[in-house]
């Protein structure tokens, strides 16, 4: 058994990208970034790289990402009956699947490795905007974790009355966004060559299920959102935030399966949650 983190995989547009470049298809771009193998200086010295990418089912693309490191360790030499200390290479890895169908990505959790959701997220982004392919197509791959949206939901359930409500968007990728605002907005987003587009709606008291459905949507999309809240008679407003915990996974491997495709499972499983209903 072990614990994967659920992050958000995008390609956003680049303000100043070359207009005559023409865009090629999020995913695809993403994939072939995965399947480059790229290396990258993540900071601090310390040199990242993606390995070991296989196709998994039809949706799924697993890989390993980790560092190599140069390390000094105490040896016996048997020869001169002496000890001694020698330089050897060490690479720590951790293992991942990104879904093509929800552009989400499961990562295990590993100590020294993968133990925090945004530094992995940063270290993955880096990895993949150091291939060619997402700048040849005026883009920046983004990736972010994505936040559990049930203390927000909760928040707004217990209202007595959403009186403000406000969300971010950027371009379109081709997942599961929804049509009723997000789509609309994140194509205008696109059209005006913009990065990111503010949405907000105020009134005496919003549709508590209809902001519940977007804020669900925001939080998958790795977007944030924002509520003003009504607790009761009087008094002012509580403003209340998108910004719950990372989403983090159980997975408990199936021996008639490989470790990839229990990750993708577990991913998909995990994403849907957050999409799906919440019960408080």
């Amino acid at each position: 058994m072990f614990y994967i983190h659920i992050l958000r995989v995008k390609c956003e547009g680049m303000p100043q990208g070359d207009f005559l470049r023409e865009a090629s298809d999020p995913v695809s771009v993403i994939v072939r970034s995965l399947e480059s193998k790229p290396t990258a200086d993540v900071g601090r010295g310390s040199e990242w790289h993606i390995g070991n990418v296989e196709k998994i089912d039809k949706s799924g693309v697993g890989f390993a990402m980790g560092r190599t490191q140069a390390v000094t360790t105490p040896q016996f030499d048997l020869s001169t009956h002496n000890f001694v200390e020698e330089e050897a290479m060490r690479a720590p890895f951790t293992l991942g699947v990104f879904d093509k169908e929800t552009q989400s990505c499961g990562i295990i959790r590993k100590g020294g490795v993968s133990q925090s959701s945004s530094e992995i997220a940063g270290k993955l982004a880096k990895l993949l905007n150091s291939a060619p392919y997402a700048r040849e197509s005026n883009y920046e791959i983004v990736v972010e974790p994505i936040p559990d949206p049930i203390d927000f939901i909760s928040s707004v359930r217990e209202a007595k009355a959403v009186i403000r409500f406000s969300f971010t968007v950027t371009w379109p990728n081709p997942h599961d966004v929804d049509r009723l605002i997000q789509g609309p907005a994140k194509e205008f987003t696109k059209e005006a060559g913009g990065e990111k587009t503010r949405v907000e709606v105020e009134g005496e008291s919003l549709d508590k299920g209809l902001i519940e459905d977007v804020a669900k949507a925001v939080a998958a999309d790795g977007e944030q959102a924002s509520a003003s809240v009504r607790t009761g008679e009087g008094g002012p407003p509580k403003r209340v935030h998108l910004s719950g915990n990372p989403v983090v996974e159980r997975v408990e491997p199936s021996p008639h399966e490989s470790v990839f495709s229990s990750i993708l499972d577990a991913t998909k499983r995990a994403y849907h949650r957050v999409r799906g209903p919440v019960d408080l």
